[in-house]
């Protein structure tokens, strides 16, 4: 590997699309975003988590983070009462634990196609990266 040629975040970003696009692919089905569905099974995980803590914690950007939360909210998802936290509707927590579903089988997928050496690289990266 040639340093001055070759882009890490670029070939970072490149996988993460391609994965990303796989998983949008698979909860299709339930009309969600991959996004949207880590969204949700966030929420179900930790029913009452803050707006920015969430954002924090997923390194979302307070306005995407803004604009996620009201396409929630507008889809019936999400309870309008955001200033006791953030709580799923009986229809959000129905979708989430399909959604939860969908993504342990899939990723349950993904690791065995990229096995245990790629995926415990993968989270030595995140370990170094993230604090």
């Amino acid at each position: 590997m040639d340093t001055e040629t070759y882009c890490i975040a670029g070939r970072l970003r490149m996988q993460a699309r391609i994965l990303t696009s796989r998983y949008n692919g698979a909860f299709l089905p339930l009309g969600v975003t991959f996004t949207q569905a880590g969204l949700l099974m966030h929420l179900f995980a930790q029913p009452g988590i803050r707006q920015a803590a969430l954002a924090k914690k997923l390194q979302i950007e307070k306005s995407a983070m803004n604009r996620d939360v009201k396409l929630l909210q507008k889809n019936g998802w999400l309870t309008n009462d955001l200033r006791h936290g953030l709580f799923l509707t009986d229809h959000g927590t129905s979708l989430a634990k399909r959604c939860h579903n969908i993504w342990k089988s899939l990723n349950q997928q993904v690791y065995n196609e990229l096995g245990p050496d790629i995926v415990g690289g993968l989270t030595a990266l995140s370990q170094k990266l993230i604090f």
